[in-house]
């Protein structure tokens, strides 16, 4: 009885407040999914990272005979100058910055460029002798690269040397940025999510005050008359999580594996449409117990029992 009576005035409540409560909904629904995209974000800047640091962070490209930069001008690069390269990823000098390396010869490069241009017609036209032969490092610690790039670039037989974290470093930057942006306008929202919590547990109050009265004469508990405010915002609020949840899956599924994960590869974007069986439950919590706190304040301030 008293489980019907209090679902009663949960329901009557939220109609009597219906615009109120609409914005709560939208307005912790936005928020919950700035929060959720700044979460999703993050997870990804991390397992790029990581991603990144496993794969070769430098790749040395000896010089083919396409290679235009100064550094080539004598032609393709000889045995004695991939000897040479060999020799200083073994030596003393870069012995503390690598941990292990790879070298693909030309016979391999050949292999992977056909594999990756299948089905072009210009792919016939290249054989082994135009395929520059390439190292591939693993360093000790990714944030120590520079040297081992400055000790490469421009030497004899020497083309290109890239380093991965540096390359995509723009990337995360851009992903770090819009984490803390997201976050931020997540805090603004939800701030503005509890005042309107707040609000609507005053409107309530207001609207009940015969009701609470007589509640108090027939010796109703504190809590039995507080519940129904309580459960009101924090539906209200779990609604709006379930909406936050709805727009990330469109996200996750249109956006990043529609659209970002073929363009950059599945390798390097790791964040899918199954991250929300996590993500989800936590947003919805995490907006009913903010409007659960904003409803325990409220109470505390408006209702006296």
């Amino acid at each position: 009885m008293r489980a019907r009576y209090i679902l009663g005035e949960i329901v009557t409540g939220l109609w009597r407040n219906i615009a109120m409560v609409v914005s709560v909904i939208i307005v912790t629904a936005v928020s919950l999914t700035f929060v959720g995209v700044g979460a999703l974000m993050q997870k990804q800047i991390l397992d790029m990272k990581a991603t990144l640091v496993e794969q070769s962070q430098v790749t040395i490209f000896m010089c083919s005979p396409h290679s235009t930069s100064a550094s080539c001008a004598g032609g393709p690069a000889t045995d004695a100058q991939i000897e040479s390269a060999r020799q200083a990823l073994e030596g003393d000098v870069l012995s503390p910055y690598i941990s292990s390396y790879t070298e693909r010869s030309q016979e391999e490069a050949l292999a992977i460029y056909q594999e990756q241009f299948a089905g072009e017609g210009f792919v016939s036209n290249f054989t082994e002798e135009d395929m520059p032969v390439s190292f591939h490092i693993t360093l000790t610690n990714a944030e120590e690269s520079a040297a081992v790039v400055e000790f490469f670039q421009g030497r004899d037989g020497v083309d290109e040397v890239t380093d991965l974290l540096s390359a995509f470093a723009p990337f995360i930057d851009v992903l770090n940025q819009s984490t803390v942006f997201a976050l931020g306008l997540a805090v603004l929202m939800l701030i503005a999510a509890v005042l309107l919590v707040a609000t609507t547990i005053r409107m309530s109050v207001a609207n009940r005050r015969r009701e609470i009265a007589i509640m108090r004469l027939v010796g109703a508990s504190n809590l039995f008359i507080r519940l129904p405010f309580l459960l009101e915002g924090a539906v209200a609020a779990a609604i709006g999580g379930l909406i936050a949840s709805g727009m990330l899956w469109v996200g996750l599924h249109y956006i990043v594996q529609g659209w970002l994960a073929p363009t950059l590869g599945q390798t390097l974007i790791t964040i899918s449409v199954s991250d929300l069986l996590w993500l989800a439950p936590a947003l919805i919590l995490l907006g009913t117990l903010l409007s659960i706190a904003s409803s325990v304040v409220s109470l505390n301030r408006y209702l006296k029992v």
